[in-house]
């Protein structure tokens, strides 16, 4: 087996070439390279060119690197010969790279020989490119810096002996391809949720959805000179967005198209076209067919719900609404949960809905749980309202805690407590409580802890300021005998001119500014009184609540009413079950006590 020299484009062809000439395995046959030339043509080139440079990159652009006219090809001479261990190196590596072959690296196996001898570094360097002209990688052109990462193993195998772990190396990298990007639209009006939506609520300027346009991507080249198509960006949804440019406006710009509403509502598509909508009718609201409804109070959507099938709920079990206006007409199902700016419900609500209403709630037949700022029943029939305002047509048991409340017609056994007045025009039945109680008003309750703390926070700064302007009048009266004793001192050193008299001066100046100082503390504590005068008088104002409220009945009563006025300050109860034509019943403050009087 005679070594030989030869002249290659593929280094692995000319090895298995040897080997079977020779009938042993490749992995028994070496090669040393002697010299390699690089040639390359480009889209105006129709011969081959031979690269003088160490780059590409110095004669042409990337572009055109990245190019499917370019072409890139290396020859190498190398002489083949049965392979020879060395004397003191043993080096075990494999080469790894992406699909594409764009980038390699070598792993150096910790089995390996590498003793700090003098041409360890080249020998290291000539195997990794005999390793990688094997593979079929093009050499020189493509080479990463892996001299720096070379000395770096050496160094570390100098500081911390033979390697225990592989060891990697960057080899070579190329022009990978960038794919790609295909035209997309994304719905940013569709909020990341768990929960089955119908409707998504926007605001004017929110952004609703965007279409991005496709971007083609970039060709590229491999480690072993091929050519790598990037692929053709996909446009799918270019004529698939119209919209309503009423309620809608579009920003273009380089990468995208962006849409924003141009007014508060709902996003819609009818017939393909996008638009921004107010009012939505259904026929019925369930988990199964529409999920909840919550878009926000803060959002000009008006909801109508109107079901046909009087025995079937018109809003199911367990669903949630959050809308600005709201209009039921059928019933409501246990659990539900409704929020509303507006509301009107046409026939019933269940034992165990929950409904709270910014400003106006209108119900048929209530006999859930109710806030409100201003609440219309037909009927409430042991449910529980608590509003500013409510008035009721016919009352059957049941609860309302309210500012003011009207009742038309008055059953048995309901419990009505009031901050301002009760006016109920006809009772009929027993077991009734009419309450004047101020502090069971959360908004009152609200007022009045707010100025309690306050008043005690204003006092508890008075009595602070007391003592230490205590603490600074007994100082300053010291400071003054002090400056008495010292004054027939100062006139005979003012009339030497003596220099003594300067701190004797200065003592006196301190003095002054104390003076003031603690005239300006005076006049704190003054301004903290005469506020706190402000917050008791508006706390006693509030405390007089129960004296300015009126229970008016336009019937008789029959005894068997309860009447019940309790004192915000003191929690002192005056009750009452009257007879007869009574029109208003009061409480009047007599001296420090206060006592229920009858008005015909």
């Amino acid at each position: 087996m005679q070594a030989f020299k030869t002249t290659t484009s593929s280094v692995s062809t000319a090895l298995t070439q040897a080997a079977q000439a020779w009938g042993i395995p490749v992995e028994k046959i070496g090669f040393d390279l002697l010299s390699y030339q690089t040639y390359y043509r480009g889209t105006v080139d129709e011969e081959w060119r031979t690269l003088e440079v160490s780059r590409l990159e110095d004669v042409t652009t990337e572009v055109e690197i990245r190019s499917s006219p370019f072409e890139v090809r290396q020859e190498y001479q190398i002489i083949i010969h049965p392979l020879q261990p060395h004397p003191y190196f043993d080096l075990h590596l494999s080469l790894a790279s992406d699909k594409n072959k764009t980038k390699a690296i070598v792993i150096i196996d910790p089995s390996s020989l590498l003793p700090l001898k003098k041409g360890i570094q080249d020998y290291i360097k000539e195997e990794i490119r005999s390793k990688k002209l094997q593979a079929g990688l093009l050499i020189g052109i493509t080479d990463s810096d892996f001299d720096v990462q070379i000395n770096q193993l050496l160094l570390k195998i100098q500081k911390e002996g033979a390697l225990h772990e592989p060891y990697r190396i960057g080899v070579t990298k190329f022009f990978p391809p960038i794919p790609p990007i295909n035209d997309s639209v994304v719905l940013h009006y569709k909020k990341e949720t768990h929960d089955k939506k119908l409707i998504e609520g926007v605001l004017p300027d929110d952004l609703i959805f965007e279409y991005t346009f496709a971007v083609n991507g970039r060709n590229g080249r491999s480690c072993t000179g091929e050519y790598l198509h990037a692929g053709e960006a996909l446009i799918r949804y270019a004529n698939a967005i119209t919209i309503d440019h009423e309620t809608i406006r579009a920003e273009e710009d380089a990468l995208s198209i962006r849409f924003y509403s141009k007014q508060s509502g709902y996003v819609q598509r009818i017939n393909g076209i996008f638009s921004i909508a107010h009012e939505l009718r259904l026929k019925h609201a369930s988990f199964k067919d529409t999920g909840s409804i919550e878009t926000g109070s803060d959002k000009d959507i008006h909801v109508k719900i109107n079901r046909e099938d009087l025995t079937k709920d018109a809003v199911g079990s367990g669903i949630t609404i959050d809308v600005q206006t709201l209009d039921i007409q059928g019933t409501i199902g246990s659990n539900t949960k409704i929020q509303a700016c507006e509301l009107t419900i046409g026939a019933q609500t269940h034992k165990k809905s929950f409904i709270e209403v910014q400003e106006n709630a209108s119900i048929h037949l209530h006999r859930g749980d109710l806030k409100a700022k201003n609440a219309t029943i037909e009927i409430l029939e042991a449910g529980r309202v608590e509003a500013q305002t409510v008035h009721v047509s016919k009352m059957m048991g049941g609860e309302i805690i309210a500012d003011h409340v009207v009742i038309d017609i008055l059953y048995s056994n309901a419990n009505i407590t009031a901050l301002k007045s009760i006016t109920i025009q006809s009772i009929i039945g027993d077991g009734n409580n009419l309450i004047i109680n101020p502090r069971a008003i959360p908004s009152y309750l609200e007022q009045i802890n707010q100025l309690e703390l306050q008043l005690k926070e204003v006092y508890t700064q008075i009595q602070e300021k007391g003592k230490h302007l205590l603490g600074k009048e007994l100082a300053l009266k010291e400071q003054l005998n002090r400056i008495k004793q010292t004054q027939e001192k100062i006139k005979a050193a003012l009339a030497q001119n003596a220099s003594p008299i300067k701190a004797d001066m200065v003592r006196v100046q301190q003095y002054k500014h104390s003076l003031a100082q603690l005239s300006d503390e005076k006049t704190t504590i003054k301004e903290l009184e005469e506020h706190a005068h402000s917050i008791e008088n508006d706390l006693n104002m509030l405390y007089d609540a129960d004296v300015h409220a009126t229970i008016t009945h336009h019937g008789t009563y029959n005894g068997h009413t309860r009447i019940l006025f309790i004192d915000p300050k003191t929690s002192q109860k005056y009750a009452s079950s009257p007879q007869g034509n009574i029109l208003h019943v009061r409480l009047r403050r007599e001296g420090e006590d206060k006592k229920i009087i009858f008005e015909s």
